[in-house]
């Protein structure tokens, strides 16, 4: 007896082992609070920064009282502007994949989002996101580009259109140059005060260049191991601690940290978020997921700065 009801293997299409997991690109934690600079919680609005100096206090004796001696009190303002996420997705972008066999119908109260794209997007990617685009918004924002960057001016752009800060015309960072171009930086600043606030701050993956360059300098060369130091995974340029940041590449930053300003309402305002499920509000197969908070970016006494970027 023929068998008829079979298929033919040519009607079978292997198509590989399904996915069982989300794979993305790495996203280092960003520190922002680990810098030094100095962070003002409760900004709400336009504040007030009273900046201050004092000098020429020391005369020649003389037996009578003579005034003399300089304490001038000085007004900046920093002012803050508000972000907001507002991220939509619908559930049916799930169903062509393994995270299908994780979705259901949700009870009043839970969402119908996939445990394994719960657990990738809200409980690791979405933070460590939210990290580091605020951190490159309070360096290199700047309102004249496009994207995240155009919501408020950050410090690199604070500092560049400043008339009293120090600024070279650096170069994209090689293996060759980039201890000449930090060496630049340094001998161009002028500092009379306590130089143990003062770092370098350079782009996290341009480290790697640094310290590749210093990798392949010979032991004996005075000038290298003179002015550049290691201690663990720290690097010292004339003193000065390297500090890997998301600043932008090719920029070069030598500044007291103290004098770079953050201000923000909550701290927690900048990682908070809320999930709200569409399909018991309005009935529609979506997610919604919405976050706000604001940032105030200042800058004191930027004649004490040297930036070094190329020309752009």
């Amino acid at each position: 007896m023929a068998i008829t009801n079979f298929v033919a293997p040519e009607n079978i299409a292997y198509k590989g082992k399904e996915a069982n997991e989300i794979m993305s690109k790495p996203v280092y934690e960003s520190d922002l609070y680990g810098y030094g600079i100095t962070y003002r919680p409760g900004v709400k609005g336009k504040e007030q920064l009273i900046v201050g100096e004092v000098s020429d206090l020391f005369q020649t004796y003389t037996c009578a009282f003579s005034p003399n001696g300089e304490v001038n009190l000085s007004e900046q303002w920093i002012e803050p502007f508000t972000m907001k996420i507002n991220l939509q997705e619908c559930y049916d972008k799930y169903w062509p994949s393994f995270m299908a066999e994780e979705t259901r119908r949700a009870y009043v109260g839970e969402t119908n989002i996939p445990r394994t794209f719960f657990q990738w997007f809200f409980d690791d990617m979405l933070v460590k996101e939210m990290k580091k685009e605020y951190e490159e918004i309070f360096w290199n924002g700047d309102k004249t580009k496009s994207g995240i960057l155009a919501l408020g001016d950050g410090v690199v752009k604070k500092i560049t259109e400043s008339p009293k800060s120090q600024k070279i015309t650096g170069a994209t960072l090689t293996v060759d140059n980039i201890l000449d171009q930090i060496t630049a930086v340094a001998a161009k600043a002028d500092i009379n005060v306590d130089d143990a606030d003062y770092k370098i701050y350079i782009n996290k993956g341009q480290m790697k260049v640094l310290k590749t360059a210093l990798g392949n300098e010979k032991i004996f060369n005075n000038y290298v191991w003179n002015n550049f130091t290691k201690e663990g995974e720290k690097v010292y340029a004339y003193g000065f601690e390297v500090v890997p940041c998301r600043i932008a590449k090719d920029t070069i930053l030598l500044a007291p940290n103290k004098n770079l300003i953050l201000g923000y309402d909550l701290e927690s305002d900048q990682t908070a978020f809320q999930i709200l499920d569409l399909s018991q509000v309005t009935g529609d197969n979506e997610f919604r997921v919405i976050a706000m908070c604001n940032m105030a970016v200042g800058v004191v006494y930027p004649e004490l700065m040297v930036i070094s970027k190329p020309q752009a």
